[in-house]
């Protein structure tokens, strides 16, 4: 089956709308398609419309970063993008985000970088600015060559104009999926940085909190790693799942689609719970 459960839009990172994501998708001819931004459920109303009218298989998604010593991503498909409590979090953490905003021009400007909010708010183009925004005005305006050497001398984990957004405890995250009428899906485990043991110990933890999936299926994954996970999702009784993580230009190198052998998880791949 050709399909992706992993896309962003605008309305997080990515650099398509949500309607150019579906009209894509049918380009593609994905299977089934889901839009799961950080930590907003924006685009979700957009989403099914386009979907609606272009024909296209669409499920509706979240991506909620979650407290944890390396990363972690939560997943919810199926949610109702209207429920109150589920939209009335996400707004919070948008919120603290357009707060971080004006730190890190700050910071930028104290290493004598002339970048301004209002720089970085048009070139959002009006949607949730994120750090690609940064990278991208500091492209436009020479200070680094790439947007990659933007994140890693600026805006990635430990640079010198990092500023964490806030998150969400990984329990609070799943609880907050499922009362949206969503199936939680731990996100990308290969870039947890866990060994087996590690993943092993947080499946069982998570599982027993109400965790349904594994994102066994991921466009950085490789064979070896996908085997290892596969495995894990067995063990734990966890739906399995897949997703490239497409941002458009913003991760020029991860197309979207992905192939899945599905006859070989038939009862046990995440579509059948949606």
């Amino acid at each position: 089956m050709y399909l992706d459960l992993h896309v962003h839009s605008r309305c997080s990172d990515g650099t398509f709308s949500a309607s150019e994501l579906v009209a894509m998708a049918r380009e593609l001819r994905l299977e089934f398609l889901s839009i799961t931004d950080h930590d907003s459920v924006g685009c979700q109303e957009t989403a099914v419309r386009a979907a609606e009218k272009m024909g296209v298989r669409y499920i509706t998604g979240v991506e909620i970063s979650c407290e944890f010593a390396t990363m972690m991503d939560i997943l919810g498909y199926g949610i109702d993008p209207s429920h109150a409590e589920l939209k009335g979090t996400l707004e919070t953490l948008v919120e603290y985000r357009n707060r971080r905003n004006f730190i890190i021009i700050e910071r930028l400007r104290d290493l004598g970088l002339d970048i301004s909010l209002d720089e970085v708010l048009e070139e959002a183009g009006g949607d949730v600015v994120g750090r690609p925004h940064f990278a991208r005005v500091l492209l436009k305006k020479g200070y680094v060559g790439t947007i990659q050497e933007a994140f890693d001398k600026y805006l990635a984990k430990g640079a010198k104009a990092f500023v964490d957004k806030k998150r969400l405890k990984m329990y609070e995250a799943i609880s907050l999926i499922k009362k949206a009428g969503g199936i939680p899906v731990l996100a990308h485990p290969g870039l947890m940085k866990l060994n087996f043991s590690e993943l092993d110990d947080l499946l069982s933890k998570l599982k027993e909190h109400g965790l349904m999936g594994l994102e066994c299926f991921y466009s950085k994954h490789s064979t070896e790693e996908t085997t290892v996970y596969l495995e894990l999702a067995r063990k734990h009784g966890l739906y399995i799942s897949a997703g490239s993580d497409f941002h458009g230009n913003n991760k020029p190198d991860v197309p979207m689609g992905m192939e899945i052998p599905l006859e070989r998880f038939s009862g046990r791949f995440i579509l059948d719970l949606l």
